[in-house]
């Protein structure tokens, strides 16, 4: 009898929880504009409170049916603009086939940390980070193949700095400046003009940098900071308005003053002319000549300025009417130029800056979350010291070590103890009282030549920071060639892939055996799958030289396992290097 008065007690207050609530249907057209049921797109399902306040799960349909969000709460449900709803939690959100869309989170508050989206493949599309509701860290987009396209990064709203990182499918990335001349996010200060009879309908005008000059000349300029020693681009779409047929308009770069600076101009008669000055003396690449890129009179034309090594190259539409050598320049201003009295608009302009143009090259990028770049090193005794290539830790005054250890990862700040500049190697050690010497290193430190057509493998952090993530990668190639670039016996060549951040990485043959320190590409546009690593031999050099005498790795038992075993293994002793 006491067991079924207890039993319908508790269905009494489950039975007062429901009835102390009540549940509502609400109906959002395509955009999540409140409508009426016949011309909804979908519906919500929101419990409420006696006070009238959102409970539990909030549940989206599609009109059909089929499940399109599930979000784990909410603060305000407004039912006519669900822009002005306050959710708070996680938010799932699906495509009609059960698929993955989208996920947000938020905070008891009510606003975004982060936001994700997919690709109907399944493949990340989107992700950012959020603080206090605005953009803050970085914000990636994705191909649909699930490779990096670009990374912008925050810092309370704000993009630090005016390049983002723009990468192709292939994995070259380049820092980007990207300039529209939308008035209201006019960040970079440019004198914009805009003709009121455009603006009179809600229909969004061309838009762009509209430039009146009533002669001889007139220009304006952004200051946008390159590298002379990496190649870049520099790009515009002109659209001369009014005016002055035969005299020029264009870009002008590297200008610091009047007496420093570089032109590239078109005229509406079909004529261009490339030249600049230099410490006030003129210089004429090419005179006012006549092309048939030029698209004539008031139309369209692209110009683009390309540097690769030391060439210059200078199209009109898509075809090189001019190249030559290539000359440092003054300044860091780039922009417009504009001979004569005309209205000329500007559609946008495109800066973009290779991470690096020098041939025999792997350093990382710069992440903007105040490391400078990172690498990889290894351990090579149990008790704390590390390799890694010099120009990994060149010029750092602080240096963080991050890796794996009991599924735990764990950092440790660590000093350089030896280095060797000429020959690219470093030695490092944990500087951590908390660290705890390993056991041991179950892999070989091997300092005999090996053979060409050796398999190999690398393990490393290419891009960590700022386009691949932290998890370790794995590539294999063999080696092709006991010599390095340019008959350098200090390397090998060989076919396994690595990108910026591999340097410093081991290099294993497939019995465990340690052969070589990963350092180097030739760039994808010079040579196709061309790799360099030093010679272990060198870094014993190195070891030798040391105060302290170390106890090398020389555990052979790993050649048993399998590949996949292997590297289980030995990723447990590789390290992401993180320096500033």
């Amino acid at each position: 009898m006491k067991n079924k008065l207890l039993l319908l007690f508790s269905l009494f207050l489950l039975a007062g929880t429901a009835i102390g609530q009540t549940q509502k249907k609400y109906y959002y057209d395509n955009e999540w504009k409140g409508t009426s049921a016949s011309k909804a797109e979908f519906y919500r399902i929101v419990n409420f409170d006696q006070q009238n306040k959102p409970v539990g799960e909030v549940r989206d349909y599609f009109i059909t049916g089929e499940l399109q969000s599930i979000i784990d709460g909410a603060l305000l449900i407004d039912r006519d603009d669900d822009s002005e709803s306050i959710f708070i939690g996680n938010s799932r959100g699906f495509l009609k086939n059960g698929k993955k869309q989208f996920e947000s989170l938020y905070d008891r508050k009510g606003n975004m940390l982060s936001h994700k989206t997919w690709f109907e493949n399944g493949n990340l599309q989107m992700e950012a980070a959020y603080k206090n509701g605005e953009y803050h860290g970085d914000y990636i987009l994705y191909y649909e193949s699930g490779k990096v396209y670009r990374i912008f990064s925050f810092s309370n709203g704000e993009m630090n700095g005016k390049f983002f990182t723009e990468c192709d499918e292939f994995e070259d990335c380049q820092k980007v400046f990207y300039e529209s001349f939308y008035s209201a996010e006019n960040d970079n200060g440019w004198n914009l003009i805009s003709d009121e009879k455009e603006f009179k309908s809600n229909i969004i005008p061309t838009t762009g940098l509209k430039m009146k000059s009533s002669g001889p000349t007139f220009q304006q300029t952004v200051n946008v900071p390159l590298s002379l020693s990496e190649d870049f681009s520099i790009e515009t779409i002109v659209d001369l308005k009014s005016g002055e047929t035969n005299t020029g308009q264009g870009l002008i770069w590297g200008f610091r003053n009047w007496d420093n600076y570089y032109y590239f101009t078109i005229t509406a008669t079909g004529y261009y002319i490339i030249g600049g000055k230099t410490e006030g003396i003129n210089l004429e690449f090419a005179d006012w000549t006549e092309s048939d890129k030029i698209n004539k009179d008031y139309q369209r034309n692209l110009l683009k300025i390309l540097k690769v090594g030391d060439k210059v190259y200078y199209s009109i539409n898509g075809s090189v009417v001019f190249s030559g050598d290539f000359y440092s320049f003054r300044g860091n201003n780039i922009g417009f130029l504009i001979s004569g009295s005309k209205d000329v608009l500007f559609e946008n302009l495109i800066v973009k800056q290779d991470v690096s143009s020098d041939p025999v090259s792997n350093r990382s990028v710069s992440t903007g979350t105040g490391w400078k770049g990172n690498g990889t090193g290894f351990f090579i005794s149990r008790d704390g010291y590390l390799a890694t290539n010099y120009h990994v830790i060149d010029g750092a005054s602080e240096i963080e070590i991050e890796f794996i250890r009991n599924g735990q990862k764990i950092q440790h700040q660590a000093r350089v103890i030896q280095s060797d500049k000429q020959n690219d190697l470093a030695i490092l050690k944990i500087k951590d009282d908390s660290f705890t010497p390993f056991n041991d290193l179950p892999y070989f430190f091997e300092t005999e030549l090996s053979d060409i057509g050796t398999n190999v493998f690398a393990l490393g952090y290419p891009m960590a920071l700022s386009v691949m993530g932290t998890e370790i990668k794995f590539t294999d190639g063999k080696i092709s060639s006991k010599t390095g670039f340019q008959g350098d016996i200090s390397t090998y060549q060989m076919t396994t892939p690595i990108q910026p951040g591999n340097s410093g990485g081991p290099l294993f043959d497939f019995d465990g055996r340690l052969i070589g320190i990963n350092s180097a590409i030739i760039r994808p546009d010079l040579a196709d799958n061309v790799s360099y690593a030093i010679k272990s031999s060198y870094l014993k050099n190195l070891i030798d030289v040391l105060p302290a005498s170390l106890q090398l790795p020389n555990d052979l038992n790993i050649r048993t396992k399998t590949l996949t075993e292997k590297i289980k293994i030995i990723s447990d002793f590789v390290v992401l290097i993180k320096t500033k």
